[in-house]
């Protein structure tokens, strides 16, 4: 009998442990499967292209180790996009890579100030911290064993967030905000003021 008892003693108190552990787990996991998804479409794929209905949201405080708050006071989100984050249904089509077919990307390398300085262009999706969302494009320059600093930014409040980049034939740095269309705009460094800016659109010249 004294056997038997303290056997089902051991035994209860592996239930409770057991019981324990699965609550920790459970609390672990809750978080996770409550978290929304980076990109929710907002209409009929059969109708319109993803990148026409996506909705982008922001997670990230930060952008390659920059705070949201530092790049713009009002922000206190900003996501970089990168193709791990949106479903590969979204960018492949046939088993092809849409983006890199078209020569498009969310991240591009340069120097386009044109000095000896690496830099690199990104974009995203920023949440101000009154709630408003939009797109951004950042230019930061990256010297060697340092954090990476701002020199350029492009923000747009905007409710169809989707960005990408590609060089034209001069070089050039050129921001979409689509994908098989007309919708972009070409970036400059003006010698003269030292600093970055738009090309005019040559159909409003």
């Amino acid at each position: 009998m004294a056997t038997s008892s303290l056997t089902r003693r051991g035994l209860g108190l592996i239930v409770r442990i057991m019981v324990g552990i699965a609550g920790i787990v459970a609390l672990t996991m809750a978080p996770a499967a409550a978290e929304q998804a980076f990109v929710t479409l907002n209409g009929d794929l059969k109708k319109e292209a993803w990148w026409v209905i996506a909705e982008f949201h922001p997670y990230t405080t930060e952008v390659r180790g920059i705070p949201a708050n530092q790049i713009r006071t009002s922000w206190c989100k900003a996501t970089e996009f990168r193709k791990d984050l949106i479903p590969k249904e979204l960018l492949f089509e046939n088993g092809a890579d849409v983006m890199k077919g078209a020569d498009m990307f969310f991240a591009v390398e340069g120097r386009f100030d044109g000095s000896a300085s690496k830099q690199i262009a990104v974009v995203g999706v920023f949440q101000e911290c009154a709630g408003p969302k939009g797109r951004f494009m950042l230019i930061l320059d990256q010297p060697d064993g340092e954090k990476p600093k701002v020199r350029f930014v492009d923000a747009i409040r905007t409710n169809r967030q989707f960005a990408a980049l590609s060089k034209d034939k001069r070089g050039k740095l050129v921001l979409w905000g689509c994908m098989e269309c007309d919708g972009y705009s070409v970036l400059k460094w003006d010698r003269k003021k030292s600093r970055f800016g738009w090309e005019p659109d040559p159909l409003e010249q």
